[in-house]
């Protein structure tokens, strides 16, 4: 395993994550189909082969199984603490009242600690802003989020999915007004989904933030398996993301994106490798900090380790990006009505 800092901060974090939304209870998540989340036993097979391979970072959300996932990471790092670097979230509904979900200060100091029960730990490495809140002043999620490092319950802070826009907003508000500036951005990027190329990465890198991207796989699309006959097609069984969300078709409809799989499949057969680990070595080579992976499987993490020891050429990458088309940006929700 190699280990880099996260963002401009001093914090070593594997070069692979994991991704903890694949863990919890399948009765609980609440994103697609429950076929995909392991329960316990098998999550902490996953999750101990992780840290067996090297993998310290371990990505999860107070609303993954309705804070399931974060019990299990919780009883993996017993014993072990200082050696892991877990990262959370907060927004998201965690309740019925008006005010269980969104940035504002009751509902991050309600959270946060929440979160901490459920980890059985004293601090939270990085805690994250799942998404950006309307409802409340920035100067209020700041302060609140700063308070927190202040009393040694939260070691970083990041963000996750939004408009470039809005976290420009909240990096320059910081900096003004003495705020904890973030060190990461968890934002959607992988071979078929690249429009954080437009301004959310290049923002990032210009201000030494690190670039922690999901679904580097595309939802699994990326592995191959759905390839078949020029296509790809992927039965409705196994669709992985929250009904009537757009992110599945937007995947699976663009006909350029067969094109693109194509080309990853020829890449990997060429170099020895599996399709899955052709599209994690293309994120590594655009110089992201550590793709998040989520699996229920040891042998999938393996496959994922093992993806770090390859390296693709300039050409290669640009045979693999040539087909691309722009796309409707995804997951960042619009504004109140």
């Amino acid at each position: 395993m190699e280990y880099v800092k996260l963002g401009w901060s001093g914090l070593k974090v594997s070069k692979i994550a994991f991704g903890a939304m694949s863990i919890g209870d399948p009765n609980l998540q609440s994103h697609g189909s429950s076929s995909w989340v392991a329960g316990r036993d098998q999550a902490l097979k996953v999750l101990k082969r992780a840290w067996d391979l090297g993998i310290n970072f371990i990505d999860t959300a107070n609303v993954y199984s309705r804070g399931r996932s974060e019990e299990i990471v919780g009883e993996l790092v017993k014993g072990m603490r200082e050696d892991v670097v877990i990262a959370t979230k907060v927004f998201g509904q965690m309740g019925n009242g008006p005010n269980a979900r969104g940035l504002s200060r009751k509902h991050i100091m309600w959270q946060v600690r929440e979160s901490l029960r459920r980890l059985n730990t004293g601090y939270i490495d990085l805690y994250q802003i799942h998404r950006f809140d309307y409802d409340t002043p920035i100067e209020e999620t700041l302060s609140t989020l700063t308070d927190l490092v202040h009393q040694g319950l939260v070691r970083y802070i990041g963000a996750s999915s939004m408009w470039t826009w809005q976290f420009a907003k909240m990096i320059y508000t910081a900096e003004m007004k003495g705020y904890e500036k973030f060190v990461s951005m968890q934002n959607v990027y992988n071979l078929l989904y690249r429009e954080e190329e437009r301004e959310m990465i290049p923002f990032c890198k210009a201000h030494g933030i690190g670039i922690i991207p999901w679904s580097p796989t595309a939802a699994g699309i990326l592995s191959g398996k759905y390839y078949k006959d020029g296509k790809i097609i992927v039965p409705e069984t196994e669709t992985r993301v929250r009904p009537g969300s757009g992110d599945y078709r937007i995947y699976v409809e663009p006909p350029e994106n067969a094109e693109i799989l194509r080309r990853v499949i020829e890449v990997a057969n060429n170099k020895g490798a599996t399709p899955t680990q052709i599209a994690y070595a293309w994120l590594l080579h655009k110089g992201v900090t550590a793709p998040i992976i989520g699996t229920t499987k040891p042998e999938h993490v393996e496959e994922a380790v093992n993806a770090i020891s390859i390296k693709l050429t300039d050409d290669e990458v640009k045979y693999l990006e040539e087909p691309y088309k722009p796309k409707p940006v995804l997951h960042i929700p619009p504004p109140p009505m």
